[in-house]
């Protein structure tokens, strides 16, 4: 028997065409046997949050995975000093809460919606049955959740003030490459607070360093959370790429 997400959600939207179509678009599952899409999408169901709202709380039971169809979500913890931290940020198309499942251990961590969100929820039950059943959809996951720690170790070696432009920079071609596309506008998918808190620095540092990269000629920062990376070969270079 599968479960729901926790409370929070202003209700279910259910659709098998429609769960089928999303699951098809989604990165982790191109190109993968019709079969697989079909286990997954058993029992799934879509899930509207609100800016603010909690997908699954610390402590809580893994109820399966979710993948971001519409918004935002930020992955939170607590540092030493009882602050909250933001530990990552999944965007669209992207998808969180597999580590529970196959852990079999309640989440060590919560999750909030960064602003209004859909998002696809995946039972564990489904989840564990395609993953056994498709060895390519197994790899596909322990290759995302390596980048992710990988991405995760970089940030943390990179605590030195004098590193903060190119921490962002990073960050910056990170999400020029997840949107896959040509325009080299990007939109910060959060608040620059929740970003900096992600990347290991302060607001202070994060503006220090946007306004560094700013005046080196190298991003152009428009309306919102738009920034454009105005000279990408230069933008390799300072990361020696």
């Amino acid at each position: 028997m599968s479960h729901a997400p926790e409370a929070g959600a202003d209700g279910a939207v259910r659709g098998a065409g429609r769960v089928r179509r999303t699951l098809a678009g989604m990165p982790l599952l191109a190109g993968l046997p019709a079969s697989t899409v079909e286990l997954l999408a058993r029992d799934a169901h879509f899930k509207r949050f609100k800016r603010g709202g909690t997908i699954f709380r610390r402590g809580s039971a893994p109820t399966g995975l979710f993948f971001v169809v519409e918004g935002a979500v930020k992955l939170l913890a607590r540092d030493p000093d009882g602050r909250e931290k933001v530990i990552e940020l999944f965007t669209e198309r992207r998808f969180f809460g597999e580590l529970g499942v196959f852990r079999l251990s309640r989440y060590r961590a919560w999750t909030q919606a960064v602003r209004e969100c859909v998002l696809l929820h995946i039972p564990s039950d489904a989840l564990i049955a395609a993953v056994r059943a498709d060895p390519e959809l197994s790899l596909r996951m322990l290759s995302d959740i390596s980048g992710r720690i990988q991405a995760l170790i970089e940030s943390i070696s990179q605590s030195t003030p004098t590193l903060a432009h190119k921490r962002i920079a990073a960050y910056l071609m990170e999400l020029r490459e997840s949107a896959g596309e040509g325009d080299d506008w990007i939109r910060l998918p959060a608040p620059k607070y929740a970003v900096a808190s992600m990347l290991n620095l302060s607001g202070e540092s994060l503006s220090r360093a946007l306004r560094k990269l700013r005046e080196a000629g190298v991003i152009e920062e428009g309306r919102g959370r738009m920034i454009r990376l105005v000279d990408l070969p230069a933008i390799e270079r300072l990361l020696d790429l």
